[in-house]
This record gives C-alpha cells, sequence and structure tokens, in this order.
C-alpha cells in the first residue's frame, strides 16, 4: 500500500501534467481531492497542492471561480501556516484574482482592486524583507512586487524591487527584461539620456541569456523582440570607476534624481538633472517670470540633495566638528552631529513628500488649502457609507483626463499612511524623529538600555538601511510627480488649437555666473 507522501507525489505529478495538456480538467480533478483526511499532514499538504492548481488552472483556462476557490484555500492555509511559501502564494493568488485592468477602465479597476492589491503586496514585501527566507524566494517577491509597482506607475520603486532581485538572483531574467521594458519605455517619452537606452540594452541582454524563463514570463514574441533589440548593440567598454567616492556611492545606491533610476553619466555634468517639461503659461500679465511651479519643484531637488548629502557625510569620518561633549549613557548609544545628520537625513527626505503633495495640489488646481495639504490627505475624500474613501473628484478628472503616473502617488500615499501600508514603518519612524528622540546604538542590543517612551532605539547599521529606503522613496514621489506634470502637459498642448508660445526657462546657475 503506497504511503501519504508517495500518494501526494503521484497526485501532485497528475495535476502539474494537466495543467498544460487541460487545464480545465486540472481544476476539474483539484476540485475533486478530498481534503478531510485523518491524516492531518496529508490534509495539510493536499490542501496546498489543491489550491495551486485551481489558482495556475484558472488562469490558463480563464476560470475565475476556479481562482477564488484557490485563493480561498491559500488564506486558510495561511491563518494557520503563514510560512514564506504560503505567504508568496497567498500574494501571487490575490493578483490572479485581480486580473490585469482593461485599457478603457483602468482607473476603475484599480480602484475596485485596491484592497486586494494592498494585500498582495504586504505580503510580498513580508516575504522579499524576510532575511531567514530562501533567497530565490526573495528574488521572485521581489519581481513580483515590482511588477504590481510597474502597474500603477510606481516605477521608481519597481526599478529598485527588480534590482534588488537580481542581486539576490543573477539568473532572474524576468527582472532584467522589466527593467528593460520600462527603461525603453521612459526613453520614448523624450526627457532621459542615451544612458537609459544603453542600460536598457544590457539589461536585454541580460534577458536573453535566460531565454526561456523570459518566453514564460512575457511570451515567444516578446522574447525575439528582446532578442533583436539586445542584439542591435555591442556590448559596451568596460566602465571606468568613479573617481570621486560621493558619485560612487550616489550610483551604488540609486539616489540620482534623474527621469529614470539610472548610472551616472560625467558627460552630463550634473548627476540630478531631472527637470520640469515646458509649462503652459495659465495667468495673464505675469511680468515674463516663470510659474510658481518652477520656485517649488527646485526646492524639492534642492532639499533631496541636501539629504542626501547629509547621509554621505554622516557616514564620513572627520566630516563634523567635534566640539561637543557628551555624558555616556553606559549603553552603546551615539550621540554628536554625525548621528543627527543621519536622523535629519531620514526626516527631510520623508518631509519632502508633504511638499510634494502641495506641489501636485497648486499644479493640478486641486483646490485644497496648502497649509491643510499633507501627502497622507489630499487624495481622498472622506469615507462612504461603507467606509471607504474614494478617489476625490479633482484627482480622479486628472487622472482620467490621461494624467495615469499620479496614481502612483496616490498608492505611494496609501503605503506610507496607512497602518497597515508597507511604508507605515518609515512614517513612524520620522514621527519618532521630528517629536521625540531615535538614539542609534553601534554595539549591544538597544533592547538593554533603561526604557523612556520619549526614546526610540535602533541599531545604527539597520537606520542607515531605513535612510536609504527613505531617500529612494523621496527620490521616487518626485519623479512620479514630474511625470504626472509631463502627461498633463502634454495633453494641454494636444487639446489646444493654434500657435503655442513659450519661454524658455534659464538655467539658474548659468544666470549666476557659476556655469558659464
Amino acid at each position: 500500500m503506497p504511503t501519504s507522501a508517495e500518494r501526494f507525489k503521484r497526485t501532485s505529478s497528475q495535476l502539474n501534467a494537466l495543467l498544460d495538456q487541460d487545464p480545465s480538467e486540472a481544476v476539474r480533478q483539484a476540485r475533486a481531492i478530498n481534503l478531510n483526511l485523518p491524516d492531518e499532514l496529508e490534509g495539510i499538504n493536499l490542501m496546498g497542492l489543491s489550491a495551486a492548481v485551481l489558482v495556475d488552472g484558472g488562469v490558463l483556462a480563464k476560470d475565475m471561480s476556479a481562482i477564488l476557490e484557490g485563493l480561498s484555500l491559500y488564506r486558510e492555509l495561511h491563518k494557520y501556516f503563514p510560512t514564506d511559501d504560503v505567504t508568496y502564494n497567498l500574494a501571487n493568488a490575490l493578483i490572479a484574482s485581480v486580473g490585469h485592468p482593461p485599457q478603457q477602465d483602468w482607473l476603475i479597476h484599480q480602484e475596485l482592486t485596491r484592497a486586494d492589491r494592498a494585500e498582495a503586496r504586504r505580503c510580498l514585501w513580508k516575504v522579499a524583507n524576510n532575511e531567514s527566507a530562501d533567497r530565490s524566494l526573495q528574488s521572485q517577491a521581489w519581481t513580483n512586487l515590482a511588477n504590481q509597482f510597474s502597474a500603477s506607475y510606481r516605477l521608481g520603486e519597481a526599478h529598485d524591487a527588480r534590482l534588488v532581485a537580481l542581486e539576490m538572483d543573477p539568473s532572474n531574467g524576468v527582472a532584467a527584461i522589466g527593467i528593460a521594458r520600462e527603461l525603453l519605455w521612459l526613453y520614448k517619452q523624450g526627457n532621459c539620456s542615451e544612458v537609459t537606452l544603453t542600460e536598457a540594452a544590457m539589461m536585454a541582454k541580460v534577458a536573453t541569456q535566460h531565454y526561456d524563463q523570459v518566453v514564460q514570463y512575457a511570451g515567444v514574441q516578446f522574447a525575439k523582440e528582446i532578442s533583436e533589440f539586445a542584439g542591435r548593440f555591442e556590448n559596451p567598454p568596460p566602465r571606468v570607476a568613479h573617481e570621486d567616492d560621493f558619485v560612487y556611492w550616489v550610483e551604488r545606491e540609486r539616489l540620482t534624481l534623474a527621469p529614470s533610476v539610472e548610472l551616472v553619466d560625467p558627460s552630463l555634468g550634473k548627476m540630478d538633472w531631472l527637470m520640469l517639461p515646458g509649462i503652459l503659461e495659465r495667468q495673464k500679465n505675469s511680468g515674463g517670470a516663470p510659474p510658481p511651479i518652477f520656485a517649488m519643484f527646485n526646492s524639492l531637488k534642492s532639499d533631496f540633495i541636501l539629504a542626501r548629502d547629509l547621509a554621505w557625510c554622516a557616514t564620513q569620518e572627520g566630516v563634523w566638528p567635534t566640539t561637543g561633549r557628551f555624558s555616556d549613557t553606559l549603553d552603546y548609544a551615539n550621540y554628536g552631529p554625525d548621528s543627527s545628520a543621519l536622523i535629519l537625513a531620514h526626516r527631510t527626505s520623508l518631509d519632502l513628500l508633504d511638499k510634494v503633495a502641495v506641489t501636485a495640489n497648486h499644479y493640478f488646481e486641486f483646490g485644497e488649502n496648502p497649509r491643510d495639504v499633507t501627502f497622507g490627505n489630499l487624495w481622498r475624500g472622506k469615507p462612504d457609507v461603507n467606509g471607504i474613501r474614494p478617489l476625490s473628484e479633482p484627482i480622479r478628472k486628472t487622472i482620467l483626463g490621461g494624467v495615469t503616473a499620479l496614481y502612483g502617488l496616490v498608492e505611494l500615499a496609501e503605503d506610507y499612511d496607512n497602518s497597515t501600508g508597507i511604508l507605515r514603518s518609515q512614517k513612524n519612524l520620522r514621527n519618532a524623529g521630528t517629536h521625540r528622540f531615535v538614539v542609534l546604538h553601534d554595539l549591544g542590543d538597544p533592547d538593554n538600555s533603561r526604557k523612556a517612551p520619549e526614546i526610540e532605539r535602533h541599531r545604527l547599521e539597520e537606520f542607515r538601511k531605513e535612510m536609504l529606503k527613505a531617500l529612494r522613496i523621496a527620490r521616487s514621489a518626485i519623479q512620479m510627480l514630474t511625470l504626472s506634470i509631463t502627461q498633463h502637459e502634454k495633453g494641454l498642448t494636444e487639446r489646444i488649437e493654434g500657435v503655442i508660445g513659450s519661454m524658455v526657462v534659464p538655467d539658474h546657475d548659468y544666470i549666476r555666473g557659476r556655469d558659464q
């Protein structure tokens, strides 16, 4: 008589073979599996198998009822066994149940599915950031999370996630192809440098080295197109390492403020060359001065650059004056301007999110009092009878008018502001650094320090990682704002009849005589 393990192996092989040949039959047989067995472990294993076949078979057979049945089984499994594998599969089942948004009703689809998509992001985020998880699974989680970001125009975050996925698994051709595809899209918008195109080609070459994986993910036709695209480029000469350690650090940590997340191109002269597009003048008798949006955008960039510089200087020896004398608290805590600079860099980075919201409110004329605008409260109205906060009407109309990148800011705000959002810990940390005290420890266990509700303690290296994440969040928000403005200006230009006049906004350093 076969053992339970042998029975499971046989059933699994049969169903997986059927998925390729007849997914509808695989679904039928998965539904027929008896899950009420006296052997609890066998029942659990069969539940996982049934859930996987129902979801995968449902996708192949376009059977939504099967997908939802599989999702229900994964929820039941996750309730009792929240392992990395189950959490990852629950996320994928949620994504399968959401499906792909139709082009015409994209915004309606995004709104109707926002709760399920947020849950999927939480599951993927948990697996991706679990250092004890299998690295291959982590890489897949980062890749799928990137796809979720991309679907809402959170392109900078998607790029970051795919690079982490490739770092964990260099053979992840799906992550490479995702980077190539989005860099190409950004390049075609007309605002990127040639470095963007070169990077897209290099990532396409990485993807073609893992052709079978790309075919499985994106189909034969797309894999061929990527292969042909990659073949148009010769392998570039080896890059010479940047002589400036700061420039090398900025590139490695993906902290340039450019239209896309890209390598530093020394020929451009400036690392942070993200600029607004041409802005159509809305006011009469402006006196020839550029609109206020340019002052706001310049300030956003200035604050970001300062926060990044603070972060860099805080990691360097001998930058800060040693004029302070501090009492040692005997718990390996760090005190001095270098620690304060790290905390201030984190806080300044996330303070930029509120300024992004204020800038969007002004430029898109949403009509809110700028003194009341925050990144968390701008985008949605008051809760309806079901407790759901719909998009505010001006924002809904703007997105429907073609400014789809604005939805990325809406979703980023939810991940940051909601109590269950994947970035909520960043907001909590920012609030602690703003209103109370954050103390950093380079040795020992911070939990062994004397407790006080006014003090939040963190390990120095872990806080540095959070600070870099905050900088990337701010960078992505500014990039999304710029893309949103670009989309809006393009739409205005297409709708206005007749000749459109323009005024050149000069370079600030050139006017001041600093960049002749």
